[in-house]
């Protein structure tokens, strides 16, 4: 293949709207399209570079592309998060960095959350497009022998993916996102663009570099398209409809290319060089940004508060791309044995990043320690990973392992996130109780578009539930107050018991482990919230559900386990007792335990 100044262009424009997403710049909200440019052109080369006779060959060239600028960047973020972040923010660095180096990263985003989610610290998030390229590549032996076979398998494997993907965003928006087995087909629409539409990746019609241009547009209106990340729908979710039109249109520019006057105008000119410059930026921005703007337990922080913070990013990502490509990129070529360097730079990585965990310890006291490891005291979140994908229309999973005939009650816990925070102890307690639970998957079940009070009523029928439990959040139980009263009237003609356990202590826009750790660094005051205060901000809720009729509905307050006066966020050891504002750790649930045992005994039939 000669030559393509289209193609650096599109991997210009493309890195130019990553960077700017990352950046914060509302205007390029949808901006994280650009990696789905990458994956076209990647299909694009994969076609053209591939020899199924020298598949050895392949592999070396691909290795010493992507490997040496991948594997700098991974080890180096792990040794400036050594010193930069506390130690609940290196766990996750930690574990970031494993998944790095098996080329993974994907997977591991997955199991924590979504790619748009900013609860985490994630300076190695952008390294999961790498994880879905990579293991593209690992398969395109298998793909190339099925299209050699048959060549409607091309298609069928291309529309599979696709529909697979646009199905399983109504189910798992992340999974859609992360998973390399729905991403195929969008390296495939780039592979058959380069064998069904140009002679080897060169352009076969000049003429048409119009509908070329057609397509550079449309992607350069990426901006303006309006992407919900995290919708369930293939209309307005990622990777939905608005994918697939980019997709299309980046086949478009590898098909037909541009017109002359747009590839040699200074703008073509300028999105070239970016595109020469594309992978070191792509690598480098995406640290820079996140440690730049650290704050300890904000997870993701990524849009700069002053245009001084966004000038001195500027320079930064310049500053550490251009060294990335000249001393990285294109000094590694120099290198001799540059793949058996390859294959023991993961080591070196798994290696730091250990070393790191031993460092980090030394830095810090033992209630620093305390404090940082609040975040990942907390259990698997809602059913888990696994029973979300094996069992997609399933409203419940259960938590509890009983023999049957050992059971005495059967339990249904519902709620949101707060609700989640409790499950492990509740389990505990109802297991020493011999009592069955229960709990819903969806995370907000009775708001408004989600599961409702009915449909709650019917699963607990076919369930056989005694007992129906309630746990939400302060600030989100106005919402489902009125579904609250619906579920008790619908319980009631069917003799199930509804037991309302109010919210817990809330501290409003006040992350615990992180006023414990600037009182302890910066002298900041801690919080403080006494009961009165906690009764007076819930005496609308308790009110509203006090006028509840039924001698099967009951409240049980749990102010009165964290509060004598002032209400705690800290066990006596000076363990927290919260992750974040209002969740409870497992540390801090175990403050229920008695209260669930109250709750769960007060059912049992013997």
């Amino acid at each position: 293949m000669h030559y393509r100044k289209d193609i650096q262009i599109l991997r210009g424009i493309s890195v130019m709207l990553v960077v700017l997403f990352h950046l914060g710049f509302t205007l390029f909200q949808s901006g994280f399209l650009g990696v789905d440019v990458f994956f076209v052109i990647s299909g694009f080369l994969m076609a053209i570079l591939y020899t199924h006779d020298n598949k050895k060959a392949f592999f070396a060239r691909r290795a010493k592309r992507l490997l040496p600028a991948y594997f700098v960047v991974t080890f180096l973020t792990v040794c400036l998060a050594i010193f930069i972040v506390t130690p609940n923010e290196y766990a996750q660095v930690f574990s970031q960095s494993i998944y790095a180096s098996s080329f993974s990263s994907n997977i591991g985003f997955w199991l924590q959350n979504s790619y748009f989610s900013k609860a985490e610290f994630n300076p190695l998030l952008h390294l999961w497009s790498l994880g879905v390229e990579i293991q593209f590549y690992l398969i395109i032996p298998i793909l190339f022998f099925f299209f050699q076979l048959n060549r409607y398998l091309f298609m069928i494997i291309l529309l599979s993916s696709l529909l697979l993907c646009f199905t399983l965003l109504g189910i798992s928006p992340k999974t859609s996102f992360f998973m390399m087995p729905l991403r195929i087909w969008e390296f495939l629409i780039g592979y058959g663009i380069a064998h069904y539409f140009t002679n080897s990746g060169n352009i076969r019609q000049e003429r048409y570099r119009y509908l070329g241009t057609i397509g550079f547009i449309i992607i350069f209106s990426i901006p303006l398209l309006h992407v919900d990340g995290e919708a369930m729908n293939y209309m307005d979710g990622h990777p939905g409809l608005h994918a697939l039109v980019i997709a299309l249109a980046t086949g478009l520019v590898l098909a037909f290319g541009l017109l002359k006057s747009l590839e040699f105008s200074k703008v073509g000119t300028i999105l070239e060089k970016l595109g020469q410059y594309s992978y070191s930026i792509y690598l480098v921005h995406f640290p820079i940004i996140v440690l730049y703007l650290y704050i300890p337990f904000s997870g993701t922080k990524l849009k700069p508060e002053s245009m001084v913070d966004r000038g001195i990013l500027f320079l930064l990502i310049v500053f550490a791309s251009v060294a990335m490509y000249h001393l990285v990129e294109l000094g590694s070529k120099k290198i001799k044995h540059l793949l058996a360097f390859l294959w023991v730079a993961p080591l070196l990585i798994v290696s730091m990043a250990f070393g790191g965990l031993s460092i980090q310890k030394s830095l810090y006291s033992k209630k620093e320690l305390m404090i940082a490891n609040a975040f990942k005291d907390r259990d698997v979140y809602r059913c888990g990973k696994l029973k979300r994908i094996l069992e997609p229309n399933s409203h419940y999973c259960k938590l509890t392992d009983l023999s049957s005939d050992l059971v005495k009650q059967k339990i249904m816990l519902i709620g949101n996130s707060h609700a989640d925070s409790i499950k492990q102890t509740f389990t505990k307690e109802a297991e020493k109780l011999k009592s069955e639970v229960f709990f819903i998957v969806p995370n907000e079940p009775m708001f408004k578009g989600q599961i409702g009070p009915k449909e709650i009523i019917d699963d607990a029928l076919e369930y056989k539930i005694d007992t129906i439990v309630l746990h939400y959040s302060f600030a989100k139980l106005p919402r489902v107050l009125k579904n609250i009263e619906t579920l008790t009237i619908l319980a009631d003609k069917h003799h199930i018991n509804v037991d309302f356990i109010m919210p817990v202590p809330y501290w409003d826009k006040i992350n615990i482990p992180k006023a414990l750790w600037e009182h302890k660094h910066d002298a900041v005051a801690l919080p403080m919230q006494t009961k009165k205060e906690y009764r007076l901000k819930n005496r609308e809720n308790f009110a509203f559900l006090s006028k509840i009729k039924s001698k099967n509905f009951k409240i049980y307050e749990t102010a009165p386990l964290f509060c004598k006066n002032e209400c705690a966020y800290v066990n006596e050891e000076g363990v927290p007792l919260y992750f974040d504002n209002g969740h409870l750790t497992l540390t801090g649930s175990r403050y229920l335990s008695g209260l669930f045992h109250e709750i769960i005994e007060s059912h049992n039939v013997e």
